[in-house]
């Protein structure tokens, strides 16, 4: 790999496979209010800072104390730099780079070869070229002079990053981008529901070198300029970097029941789907996987859209969750995050910092519908959307995300789940009705990896949370919601009393008893009977034969 100039924006240098080509001129362009400024002075801020590479800055219409004054918010300290010599701040104007001597520099490239040579620079910031452009007259006359200035710059041993404005006439493309070996297009666009606006960095053209292509989200915070580069769906081999390869893993769902119909839980490194309805347990089912590695030092984290940290945590520890427990001893995290409030890509990039650190083994997101609310252009669903399960895998981390369903088609139950090719597991949970009661439904329509059950069981909350049950036998029509026939577990307890009264009855009949075991047996006979009329009367709705005569 090359020698490159980093800029020490990690997202940046992503994009640009490493940073800059030393020595290659680079154009930061955009119309104003973009960031150009801020980004060109983090550069060369961060060269001086974190990699000893003083820097010059060359300014045309800010004064010095205007830009001092500026950076404090980023918690820059322009004067420290410069009293230490790894900075120099040049304010000057667009005529002192014209000279009518055909010999001597000009006056300003002059004053930056003295500044070069007395602290060592390595970088320099011009802003902006524009300035030097609308100095001159146009044509060839401007072409020339922007093009000795930059030759001249990188002579001097500096890479040169200069900011340019943008053009009044979109898709028009300005000489400085023609004489540059780098071009860098930032723009920002205000966006109707968003608390910030939605910024945007692409690289036009780097010579000599590759860079990441598409438009790549980015937002100025009171650090500066974060870059987050967009997501390629880039499959992995479900291990984690340095690992072998595993691809027969299991990782529990934390679900009593759950794990025999998945074939021993889910596979490391796979990204599964829980959709259904409203109420139907889709967060507590992921909630419940999230701290379910935390006895094994599995580490959950969960990402959850419009509802705080405190409020998701009384809800889960209701139901029997031990939340507070893996919050106390670091096993499990929660983002809350704004709906609308982040771009996907952000999210992507702290997730992948995240996973590369080997910070969280099971993540769990509540929901994909939230994460489409946060994607400002449709057409970019999919690809965003599928870079999520391709992160998870290349990092082998366990994931879970819920999918609020709107309606669910019985007959063909994948075609009603939004992404179900993208994934590798879908689970359904919905609600049916059975004798005038509703029940909890779970089934598992597809798992990569997995010898999994398709059989469509009951699931239901209590105290410890989450448990899986016994198969609706006897039952057509489960999965639409239009549940036929009789369900096996209904009739089976109603027979009990008769499986009771007929032993009592054989004993009667064989066995001779003293009259006061006798009388016991015939109690419990009594008993069993009563209990058989009972659930009768209560499964048809039906009244008793005494209660009937009282009703006039």
């Amino acid at each position: 790999m090359p020698n490159l100039m980093q800029t020490g924006i990690e997202g940046l240098d992503r994009i640009l496979r490493g940073g800059f080509q030393y020595h290659n001129s680079i154009i930061l362009k955009g119309a104003p209010g973009c960031g150009k400024t801020t980004l060109g002075m983090q550069i060369i801020r961060n060269g001086a800072v974190q990699f000893g590479e003083p820097g010059i800055i060359v300014l045309f219409e800010q004064f010095p104390q205007q830009l001092y004054r500026d950076v404090e918010a980023y918690g820059w300290n322009i004067r420290e730099l410069e009293e230490q010599g790894r900075l120099r701040v040049i304010f000057t104007e667009p005529e002192q780079v014209f000279t009518s001597d055909k010999i001597a520099d000009p006056p300003l490239v002059a004053a930056i070869h003295d500044a070069t040579m007395e602290i060592g620079a390595r970088r320099i910031l011009v802003d902006s070229v524009s300035h030097i452009l609308q100095a001159t007259s146009e044509g060839r006359e401007s072409r020339d002079l922007l093009l000795r200035f930059i030759n001249r710059l990188k002579s001097i041993g500096l890479t040169p990053i200069m900011t340019a404005e943008a053009e009044p006439r979109e898709g028009a493309i300005g000489v400085e981008e023609y004489l540059a070996d780098c071009v860098l297009l930032l723009a920002s666009e205000g966006s109707a529901g968003r608390s910030f606006p939605l910024r945007q960095i692409a690289v036009r053209k780097t010579r000599g070198q590759d860079h990441l292509r598409g438009r790549h989200m980015f937002r100025i915070t009171g650090n500066g300029v974060e870059v987050f580069p967009r997501m390629i769906a880039e499959r992995g081999n479900g291990s984690r970097p340095g690992e072998e390869a595993k691809s027969l893993a299991r990782v529990s769902s934390g679900v009593n029941g759950l794990d025999s119909i998945l074939g021993g839980g889910y596979t490391r490194g796979t990204s599964t789907i829980v959709a259904g309805m409203p109420g139907a347990f889709k967060t507590t089912l992921g909630m419940q996987f999230a701290i379910g590695g935390g006895e094994i030092g599995e580490r959950g984290l969960v990402v959850t859209f419009g509802e705080s940290p405190e409020f998701l945590t009384r809800v889960m520890e209701e139901k029997g969750l031990r939340i507070r427990d893996r919050l106390g001893d670091g096993t499990l995290r929660i983002w809350p995050v704004a709906p609308g409030g982040m771009p996907m890509e952000e999210l992507l990039f702290r997730l992948e910092k995240e996973m590369e650190a080997g910070t969280v083994s099971r993540l769990f997101v509540d929901s994909l519908n939230d994460i489409e609310r946060s994607i400002e252009n449709p057409a970019h669903y999919k690809d965003i959307i599928s870079a999520f399960p391709a992160l998870c895998e290349r990092h082998g981390v366990t994931a879970l995300f819920t999918q609020k369903m709107d309606e669910f088609s019985g007959n063909v139950p994948l075609a009603s789940i939004r992404y179900a090719s993208i994934f590798d597991g879908i689970i359904y949970l919905g609600t049916i009705e059975i004798e005038s009661a509703v029940h909890k439904v779970i089934s598992v329509l597809k798992m990569r990896g997995g010898d999994y059950s398709s059989d469509l069981r009951e699931i239901t909350c209590g105290a410890k949370g989450l448990e899986v049950r016994d198969k609706f036998v006897g039952l057509s029509g489960v999965l639409s919601g239009n549940a036929q026939g009789q369900y096996k577990k209904t009739v089976e307890d109603l027979f009990q009393p008769l499986y009771f009264v007929r032993d009592f009855i054989d004993i009667l009949a064989q066995t001779e008893m003293e009259p006061e075991q006798r009388s016991q047996i015939l109690g419990n006979l009594q008993n069993e009977a009563n209990r058989l009329v009972q659930k009768l009367e209560a499964h048809f709705d039906i009244r008793s034969a005494g209660e009937q005569k009282k009703t006039p």
